[in-house]
């Protein structure tokens, strides 16, 4: 018996910092850890990014997994959610969502 394909698991980073100087990222290699703890070993987790908080930016990359030819069954996004000016992932995200889930976001 064969084993069932890997479910694809985009990871993207939001960050003014890393995005700068991708070094300094400890999220990606955290949550690929997680993932292969955790979900042993179902998700291909190879396809991340790094992008500054730019609401642009952030709506291109969920789009590029999600609409995309090769999209991901499932994008994590991390960073970017703090309270500074700057930090705009909730206004980016928001626009994107077509059905919310109150109590899981």
């Amino acid at each position: 018996m064969s084993e069932p394909p890997k479910l694809r698991a985009s990871i993207i980073v939001i960050s003014e910092t890393a995005s700068n100087d991708p070094s300094t990222d400890k999220c990606i290699p955290g949550l690929r850890e997680t993932f292969e703890s955790e979900a042993s070993g179902r998700f291909d987790t190879s396809d991340t990014v790094i992008v500054p908080d730019d609401v642009l930016e952030i709506q291109r990359a969920i789009t590029e997994r999600t609409d995309g030819e090769q999209y991901a069954n499932l994008v994590i996004t991390s960073g970017g959610t703090g309270f500074a000016r700057k930090d705009v992932t909730p206004e980016a995200v928001t626009p994107l969502i077509q059905k919310h889930a109150p109590g899981l976001v």
